[in-house]
């Protein structure tokens, strides 16, 4: 499976800090973006947003879905999705949210995929294995890493639009041929989106910079489309900390102390292992400059004793120096 960007231009490691908390929700965090679009009172707005992002799916309405399916084994893995819902002609869609880096998530991502596949093939009383499309639409805080022509561009260009989508499907391996139409994995990867609010211009535009960075804001944003701005406008007084009831709120500042902890974790242990990283290379580098002095000593007569006592190497290294190249 593919691998990710873990650093970009521009990225810097630096200790978290807590922020104060904004006039939105943070989306970007995967919790916040479950409660927030698996809520029945913003149902308009999840079908907004497959609207946007699978657009060539016409999608007019979207019923909501199980989101914990249970292994009909006891061995088997129980899975919770963020977001599941179908349309109105029978397409199964899984809607995912990932705020870091997790080596198996595109395998996850692949075996959600079986569950709605797995359910199409237990109600279907006839032995027919015709299936409805499944789609799996996953909003990840990272990048993929992708082919050449994704990974040569140059980052300041993908601010005019380069690509932050990158779309799936079982095809022939030489030529590209798709055998079947049942199954789809789309990725909007947020962190290839650079636009700023000025630079945004259409709908897929704002949504994707809301889902990025509304969190991050500490000042109201303003709508400035034509067309697509009334839906728009709703998102933004529904992503709004306090338009939330009681109980989301309490949800929502419990997920963002989480998520601070979790980053903070991962920060100190990649200190952690920076500061051995580095005792370790001062280490080995010190002792290489002692064999290296050690080998002068030796090719200028000094004896063995001498040079140990000299370098603090033992004599049995001071020996086998003159045995290596």
């Amino acid at each position: 499976m593919k691998n990710f960007l873990t650093r970009v231009p521009g990225y810097k490691t630096t200790k978290p800090q807590k922020t104060k908390i904004g006039p939105y929700v943070e989306l970007g965090i995967d919790r916040n973006f479950k409660f927030f679009f698996s809520s029945p009172k913003r149902k308009d707005l999840l079908l907004a947003l497959l609207q946007v992002f699978l657009p060539e799916l016409g999608i007019e309405s979207v019923e909501p879905g199980p989101q914990e399916h249970i292994g009909k084994d006891s061995d088997l893995i129980n899975s919770i999705f963020d977001v599941s819902c179908t349309t109105v002609d029978g397409r199964a869609i899984v809607i995912e949210a990932q705020y870091s880096t997790r080596p198996d998530y595109l395998d996850r991502m692949l075996y959600y995929s079986t569950w709605p596949i797995d359910e199409q093939i237990h109600t279907n009383e006839s032995d027919n294995y015709t299936l409805n499309d499944v789609y799996v639409l996953s909003f990840i805080n990272f990048a993929l890493i992708h082919d050449k022509d994704w990974e040569q561009a140059d980052w300041a260009t993908r601010r005019n639009g380069a690509k932050v989508i990158s779309s799936y499907s079982i095809r022939e391996d030489s030529n590209g041929e798709k055998m079947t139409d049942a199954l789809h994995f789309r990725f909007v990867e947020l962190k290839r989106f650079l636009k700023t609010e000025e630079e945004l211009e259409s709908i897929q535009d704002w949504w994707l910079y809301i889902l990025k960075n509304a969190g991050s804001l500490n000042e109201e944003l303003q709508i400035r489309l034509s067309e697509g701005g009334d839906i728009l406008n709703r998102l933004l007084e529904a992503v709004r900390v306090e338009g939330m009831d009681k109980n989301e709120k309490n949800e929502y500042f419990k997920n963002m102390k989480n998520a601070f902890d979790i980053k903070s974790e991962k920060w100190f242990a990649r200190q952690e292992g920076i500061e051995e990283g580095m005792a370790k290379g001062l280490k080995e580098g010190a002792a290489a400059e002692k064999e290296a002095i050690a080998k002068k000593l030796k090719e200028r007569g000094i004896n063995v004793d001498d040079i140990a006592a000299i370098t603090s190497l033992s004599k049995e290294t001071v020996i086998s120096l003159s045995e290596r190249n």
